[in-house]
């Protein structure tokens, strides 16, 4: 049976990073059932516990050797993880995985990755001359492809895919939990709930009080209110700064700490989402509940596009004049809005696929 390992950004309590991994595991798992996966992680008893395979301790140089020694197959698996804006010891991580790999002659795949942003030459470089030995680059939207090119990525085969997380199906996701803990937040839910999922970002203040009289507008409408941290706890103070700049009572607050299993199930019980976190709109896609991006990055905008939503502009700019109106349209044509969603779900879906049938050639080509 042909083993492989994951690696990532996994272990950090970041929803949008496990929903990834959830979506590698799933697409796959749909491919070859049976394929052993494991994975590097920052808390492996908690990845294990949570998705069912082994974990292995990210920080360890012998665990890292000894790991890749043993799989058949290195994928290094969804989100950003070529850029350096958080940190250049960013690309110096993963980047040192993959010569790893490469020097005890381990095939690489690069699974539906973004690109950036990339501020350092020193980064740039070191892309070139790694990368271009990775053996298949897929990335989840056609900019970050031209980025790796821009970077003298030319060697390695680069295929335009889409976000892992589009791979999973609704009917996996369990219901009950996401009703139970809003039955805990809110007294009636005969009302819609709308769900806003934000973060702090650099400097940047002022959109928060656009988002709390978006916020306003939807429980004047007879909505209800919820705010769904993703990276927990870092989302949780923006979220308060928000609930405490509106005029209207009743907002609510996911402050407990939850699974993204626990996530993905209260969306489901959604009928809106207002996300500056990327994979708060790519689950609302996956569950065909219309949304509204509100960037802070590229890759948002590049994602929402692909799903035919709008974004209501970029944090620096967003204005209640502009937000609130488009906000008011979507609300009064939902079914339209749901179906449009559902639409570009179906294809992104597919494509996302894509990536886990070329992991699977790639062993296949090595096994030959």
């Amino acid at each position: 049976m042909p083993r492989i390992l994951i690696s990532g950004y996994y272990g950090f309590n970041n929803a949008g990073d496990d929903v990834v991994l959830y979506g590698i595991i799933t697409g796959l798992r749909q491919e070859q059932p049976h394929i052993s996966l494991s994975v590097l992680s920052n808390q492996p008893e908690r990845t294990t516990s949570l998705f069912g395979i082994p974990a292995h301790n990210r920080w360890s140089l012998p665990t890292i050797v000894r790991e890749v020694s043993r799989c058949d197959l290195l994928v290094m698996g969804g989100g950003t993880l070529m850029q350096d804006v958080t940190s250049p010891r960013s690309v110096l991580y993963y980047l040192g995985i993959v010569s790893i790999a490469k020097l005890l002659g381990k095939p690489v795949v690069f699974y539906a990755q973004g690109f950036g942003p990339i501020l350092r030459r020193t980064s740039r470089f070191l892309i070139k001359q790694v990368v271009n030995r990775v053996d298949v680059i897929t990335v989840r939207d056609f900019e970050s492809g031209e980025d790796f090119k821009a970077c003298g990525v030319t060697k390695a085969p680069v295929y335009v895919t889409a976000d892992p997380a589009l791979t999973i199906h609704p009917t996996d996701i369990d219901e009950e939990r996401g009703k139970q803990l809003l039955e805990n937040l809110f007294g009636d839910l005969s009302k819609p709930v709308v769900a806003f999922s934000v973060r702090d970002w650099k400097q940047e203040e002022r959109f928060k009080q656009t988002i709390a009289q978006a916020a306003d507008f939807y429980i004047e409408q007879g909505w209800n209110v919820l705010f769904v941290p993703m990276h927990y706890p870092s989302d949780l103070t923006p979220s308060r700064q928000i609930i405490a700049l509106m005029r209207q009572q009743g907002a609510k607050l996911l402050e407990q700490p939850v699974t993204f299993h626990e996530i993905m199930s209260v969306l489901k019980q959604c009928s809106y989402v207002v996300g500056m976190r990327l994979h708060s709109l790519i689950l609302a896609c996956v569950l065909n509940i219309p949304f509204t991006g509100i960037s802070y990055d590229p890759k948002i905008d590049r994602f929402v596009e692909r799903a035919g939503m709008p974004v209501a502009g970029h944090i620096r700019d967003l204005t209640a004049e502009t937000l609130l109106p488009l906000l008011a349209d979507r609300l009064a044509n939902l079914d339209r809005e749901r179906s449009i969603v559902a639409h570009h779900s179906r294809l992104l879906a597919e494509e996302a696929l894509k990536s886990s049938k070329l992991v699977l050639k790639a062993l296949a080509k090595k096994a030959r």
